[in-house]
């Protein structure tokens, strides 16, 4: 009997221990399912703006074509009008390999930029009617990169550009300033308007990272330069230093947590991204977000969640008018 009693005493301590746990388990599932969010941020291109249109063709100051029927032209409208809505609520960041130059009237829904992979953190002030005159929107800018590497590696980077070109004529080539002393701190080799994606690729890529392992990295640690490769995406990217999308978060989640930026008690961010550069950002976030907007691309991207870029304007939405409360079910 006392061998019994013994052996349903254990049992019952099990039964209960198991019943906290799933009790906690219950609770930590339901603050994921439903989760105040206080900041959004984002990745640009291929994300806020669909991958299959290159936004080098659209120009910095204009907008689109209300009469185009392009399909992801009129998303990507649909979903800048959500974003300025949103942006009057709570705070917006975006996280882009892209430059200020590039980024601003394209995100003027923004409160903080972080350009060029981290290189470079812009707060900057909009309202939605407004025209920016000689960028006075800018109410802050740091760069994030001691001055002398961006000065040396400019040129280094103006090489590796003079080469390609010479070599690759058909290749779109994005220089990447910044904003503080117009200096070139990166540059993307893109070839999305061509045909055949996976043929360029093996072509341009080994020939790019030999002229960065072999030619400048080499026995030069000082003043190595970055590059960023992508399984399917059509472009390479290659940096004055060592920059991430992970530095980027930081920056300006220390930015929000230590400013009046955002009044709100919590600061649960949710993070929308597109490719393997986005990995990082992912896995910081509370929410992470994956848009897919090109049947093309397929990234191994450590997000919670993937949906299309057309439903990426319906879901914020959703999350705007359910007062920023995430939940699975506004998917």
């Amino acid at each position: 009997m006392k061998i019994f009693n013994l052996r349903l005493s254990k049992f019952n301590c099990i039964f209960s221990l198991s019943q906290i746990l799933f009790s906690k388990f219950q609770i930590l599932f339901s603050i994921i399912q439903y989760m105040q969010i206080s900041v959004l941020l984002s990745d640009y291109d291929g994300t806020l703006f669909p991958t299959t249109l290159n936004p080098n063709n659209i120009p910095r100051n204009e907008r689109f074509d209300n009469n185009n029927n392009n399909n992801n032209c009129s998303k990507t409208l649909e979903l800048e009008r959500v974003l300025w809505e949103i942006s009057n609520k709570i705070t917006i960041g975006i996280i882009s390999t892209k430059d200020y130059n590039f980024l601003h009237y394209r995100t003027r829904f923004a409160h903080i930029i972080s350009c060029i992979m981290s290189i470079e953190t812009i707060f900057i002030k909009h309202i939605e009617s407004d025209v920016c005159y000689k960028h006075n929107c800018v109410k802050q800018s740091i760069l994030n990169v001691d001055s002398e590497i961006l000065h040396k590696n400019s040129q280094q980077l103006q090489f590796i550009i003079d080469k390609i070109s010479s070599k690759f004529e058909d290749l779109s080539i994005d220089r990447k300033l910044t904003f503080k002393n117009n200096l070139l701190a990166g540059v993307t080799i893109d070839w999305r308007h061509l045909d055949d994606w996976n043929l360029i690729k093996n072509e341009v890529e080994p020939y790019i990272l030999n002229i960065v392992n072999n030619e400048i990295n080499n026995n030069n640690s000082k003043y190595s330069v970055y590059t960023q490769k992508y399984s399917t995406h059509p472009f390479i990217d290659i940096y004055s230093t060592i920059c991430s999308k992970e530095t980027a978060y930081d920056n300006i989640y220390n930015i929000v947590n230590e400013s009046q930026i955002n009044r709100l008690e919590n600061k649960n961010i949710i993070y929308l991204g597109d490719s393997e550069n986005d990995n990082p950002a992912f896995r910081k976030a509370d929410i992470s977000i994956g848009i897919k907007s090109d049947e093309r691309l397929n990234p191994k991207l450590d997000c919670q969640y993937l949906i299309n870029f057309n439903q990426l304007p319906n879901f914020l939405l959703k999350l705007l008018n359910n007062d920023f409360v995430f939940s699975e079910k506004i998917l």
